[in-house]
């Protein structure tokens, strides 16, 4: 053993260069699962801690479902509640940002803006505004820090100054003490003529935050959300208003079985006029992973440590690789004098080995460098600090060490083959790469075959969707390793011509260059193609998955969200504006009942369209479907929209999307049982008689408002206006639908027109969005999703980009190896003509012609595991039942293409340089020693 390891610490030692670069490489995969786990460790630890003091002395909060600021928890569900023997005490709060105008007497900006922007984050910066809870709690939910609570502050007059309670760290950010007063701004002013009212701090509390995002971070209103605590009669002089609720805490009694309450609950808060939610420590945990993404960076951390394995795997294979080519002469000596074949083998692992480890330790130490320069920049975030923790040394490990010696098999293998009289051995020809073209493109395309048979041709079920998962990926990236060969030989034919010409190299100089030595360009090229591979197959998954659920050409163009609606004789006047079709123009009235019956099977695995409810909407079905210009321009699957029509005026008949049949099993004819919210225990019937295409009904639904109930359906069904408007008692028109009548319609101009005749027949309100009406136009839908889902697809590009960059030292290495390797050719071809500006040209071509393979490899991996994946999350993806058709992306596939080119020319740099600038002497004075 003490010789073989001194035979692999020699062999290391005498490719400098190629170990250096191989260790870096290694390091750089290491430093990125360090850097992505422990980031994750840290948000998640400061969650985790906030999560369990967010709620204070409560046990449990209650909020509405909906977030809408006119929601507000009903006076029946608290006296409820008070009377459960469980229940220790109920503590309403009312929950709403106040702006802050003067400061000590001290007037502050007054820019809007600004204020609903929060409190901002500099120490000396204004008070714009507070998150202000409203509450008479006896006992604060958190521990006073000073002063007093709120409780114990006697009653005031008119003319005394209300006592209120600041939050510690707004008091310490702010330099606000006890005593000190703030100046209010009423959002208008109030039945007394109050425009602003003057508060004095009489207590600071010790409630818990989210340092750096403050309550912005949060995002479900829990007691901590909190900035400012005042008395609920303050509550009122503010809005005008009898005090409403917010939010409730629960505090149990302690010999309560907390579950069983909930759960006896739950049903209960669902059923009141503004349906209700429970909220506990590890929801709010949960949402915070939601919201923040944390959940996406625990996922990253994971498949870092899969990528970074894989990339240390080939970075350190293609070391290996090259020295066991190189070394044939020397392995065939030592089997004849001292080796065994184990040896030899052995000799392979602990070089493998030891890079591995070398690329571990470098690794941790640049990981550890880039966590504390995120502590200095995001400190306020993560303001627990960054630790290396336990997971992010085992996967760093596993990256490296695993990655090393699944990289060490092969080339071990190989060097157990070699024999004593291999000492002599030619150097490999191309007839002999040749001859593995055509079985590499037999057995890669049967291979790749594999993917799209079992996703597409013979559909696995739900329980085996896992294999199907596993097997498609594993066959398409195995065939495309095995392809390789043939697309190494089929560039150096085809492409090699033209980049002579592009190069103005003699044609004979480039041909066969890659394909002499065809493991190592094999290996060069996979190396890149597996980063640029998972960023087009992520580009291909996310765009085809997001096709379903951008709105398509059946939308109209715009909808009016009315509150709180229109009576059905007034709808006429905003389809006689001038912006407004007057002929594609109808009110809506819409529902979200329960269906009577779990016919989506949404208890068993809930999805995107596996739940227990619809969207009902009522509207004119003539004007909808009929005609040659209908409102809704759809394409019937099952059905047709005269017999569909003629129906739904006889009443109680829908159509419905085609995919809520295949997933309900349902046919036409077959009814729909629903229970109205407003009516429990009556159940209404609708006979479906139509099926059809309703891409992006989803987002068109939640950005409009009709999802009132909760924020997820099964689909969206259309029936006849007045069935829905009887059935579910809906006296007024919620939306109304409409085209534009020319292409540059006014849509501020046909909003301002719709709010007045709103507040004309119901007048202004005391509340905002108490009577409204908005536009929302299907080009904002659309604009809104697509720029968030391009921002969430180049988010967990990132990993893959960077593992293309990380490639490229390897890819460095095998140019560097095939040049030393060529040494003495090169010198020939300078003694006999050659220039070096024509050699180094060469190298250039050499490295483009690497980096195309690995364009061809990873844009096909790329397309047909993103394709197959698409296929695939239908039966397991929340997002998933909609089977959308295969969408490319060109423009960042391209990019990503010209990236990888550019990067193999870059590589190629040095290695041409170094060639350009040496001697024909020195060439020649190589020897023909490298093969």
């Amino acid at each position: 053993m003490n010789k073989t390891s001194s035979l692999a610490i020699s062999f290391l030692r005498e490719r400098r260069s190629r170990t250096a670069l191989t260790i870096v490489a290694t390091a750089a995969a290491v430093g990125m699962v360090i850097w992505v786990t422990s980031s994750y460790e840290a948000l998640h630890k400061t969650y985790d801690e906030y999560a369990n003091l967010a709620l204070g002395r409560y046990e449990l909060a209650i909020a509405p479902i909906s977030r809408e600021p006119t929601d507000f928890i009903p006076q029946e569900s608290v006296d409820a509640l008070r009377a459960d023997p469980a229940v220790k005490a109920v503590d309403p709060m009312w929950a709403g940002r106040i702006a802050v105008v003067e400061f000590q007497g001290q007037p502050l900006p007054s820019d809007r803006g600004t204020r609903q922007g929060g409190s901002g984050s500099g120490s000396n910066s204004p008070l714009p505004s507070l998150m202000c809870l409203a509450t008479d709690a006896p006992e604060p939910p958190f521990e006073m820090a000073s002063g007093t609570w709120l409780a114990d502050h006697a009653e005031y007059t008119d003319d005394a100054t209300p006592q209120i309670v600041i939050r510690a760290d707004v008091a310490e950010r702010r330099g606000l003490k006890l005593g000190d007063g703030l100046t209010l701004e009423l959002p208008r002013p109030n039945q007394a003529g109050e425009s602003t009212i003057a508060v004095k701090i009489g207590g600071i509390v010790n409630a818990p935050t989210l340092h750096g995002l403050g309550s912005r971070g949060i995002p479900i209103l829990t007691p901590s959300s909190g900035q400012a605590f005042f008395p609920a009669s303050i509550a009122e002089r503010i809005t005008g208003q009898p005090f409403r609720i917010s939010l409730l805490g629960i505090s149990v009694n302690p010999n309560a079985d907390i579950n069983k309450f909930r759960f006896g609950w739950s049903p209960r808060l669902s059923s009141y006029s503004v349906p209700l939610q429970f909220q506990q420590a590890f929801e709010i945990e949960e949402a915070l992973d939601q919201a923040s993404a944390a959940q996406n960076v625990k996922l990253q951390s994971y498949a870092a440590t899969g990528v970074a394995m894989l990339v240390a795997m080939l970075v350190i294979f293609c070391s290996l690789s090259m020295g066991v080519t190189e070394r044939i002469r020397q392995y065939a000596i030592l089997r004849a004098v001292v080796l065994t074949r184990g040896q030899v083998a052995m000799l392979i692992v602990i070089e493998g080995l030891v890079l591995g480890a070398l690329g571990l330790i470098t690794g941790i130490t640049l990981g550890w460098g880039l966590l504390k320069l995120i502590e200095v920049l995001f400190g306020a975030l993560l303001y627990h600090g960054v630790t290396l923790g336990p997971s992010s040394l085992i996967l760093s490990t596993l990256a490296a060490i695993g990655g090393a010696l699944f990289a060490s098999l092969v080339p071990a293998y190989q060097a157990t083959r070699v024999k004593p009289i291999d000492a002599m051995a030619p150097k490999q020809s191309l007839t002999e790469a040749n001859k593995i073209v055509r079985p590499s493109l037999f057995t890669g395309l049967i291979l790749l075959a594999i993917g799209p048979l079992l996703t597409f041709v013979f559909p696995p079920s739900e329980s085996g969707v896992w294999f199907a998962m596993v097997a498609t990926f594993a066959c398409t990236a195995i065939g495309f390793v095995v392809l390789a060969p043939s697309i190494v030989v089929s560039v150096d034919h085809f492409i090699g011509p033209l980049l002579a010409r592009t190069f103005r190299l003699d044609p004979k100089l480039l041909a066969s260059q890659v394909t002499n030595n065809i493991w190592r360009t094999v290996g060069a090229a996979i190396s890149m193609a597996f980063g640029l591979g998972l960023f087009v197959g992520i580009q291909v998954w996310g765009f085809t998955m997001l096709e379903a659920f951008v709105p398509g050409a059946w939308a109209p163009d715009a909808i009016a969200v009315i509150k709180p609606g229109l009576p059905l004789d007034q709808v006429h006047k905003i389809a006689e504006l001038p912006d407004v079709d007057e002929k594609r123009c109808l009110p809506l009235v819409v529902e979200q009942p329960r269906l009577a019956d779990d016919l989506t099977g949404s208890a068993k695995r809930a999805s995107v369209i596996r739940q227990d409810n619809v969207v009902i909407v009522g509207l004119d079905p003539d004007g909808a479907f009929a005609g040659d210009k209908p409102l809704l321009e759809l394409n019937w699957v099952e059905g047709n929209p005269v017999e569909a029509v003629t129906n739904m005026r006889q009443g109680h008949a829908c159509v419905v999307p085609d995919h809520f049949l295949a997933e309900t099993g349902l046919r036409l004819g077959d009814t729909i049982d629903v229970n109205p919210p407003r009516d429990a225990g009556k159940t209404v019937h609708y006979t479906i008689v139509g099926s059809v295409e309703l891409q992006g009904w989803h987002w068109q639904t939640k950005l409009t408002g009709l999802r009132p109930r909760t924020h997820r359906a099964a689909a969206l069904v259309f029936a006849d206006y007045d069935s829905v408007a009887t059935d579910f008692d809906l006296p007024f028109a919620s939306h109304v639908w409409f085209a534009y009548a020319g292409d540059n319609a006014d849509v501020e101009s046909i909003e301002t027109a719709t709010t007045e005749l709103v507040e004309s027949i119901h007048g202004k309100g005391s509340e905002p969005d108490e009577v409204s009406a908005r536009i929302v136009s299907i080009a904002s839908i659309r604009s809104t999703l697509l720029n968030g889902a391009r921002r969430w697809l180049w988010m967990i590009s990132v990993l893959p980009l960077v593992t293309l960059l990380i490639a490229c030292i390897g890819v460095l290495n095998v140019i560097i190896a095939s040049v030393r390797a060529r040494r003495w050719e090169f010198g020939v071809l300078r003694s006999i003509g050659f220039t070096s500006g024509e050699l180094a040209r060469a190298i250039l071509a050499e490295g483009l012609m690497i980096a195309i393979v690995a364009g061809l490899l990873s844009v096909g991996f790329g397309i047909l595991s993103g394709w197959c994946g698409a296929g695939l999350a239908q039966y397991v993806s929340f997002f998933g039942g909609l089977h959308p058709p295969m969408v490319i992306p060109w423009t960042p596939i391209i990019g990503g293409v010209m990236l990888v080119g550019l990067l193999g020319i870059l590589t190629a740099a040095w290695p041409a340089y170094s060639v350009r600038r040496t001697a024909p002497m020195t060439l020649l004075q190589a020897g023909r020693d490298f093969t």
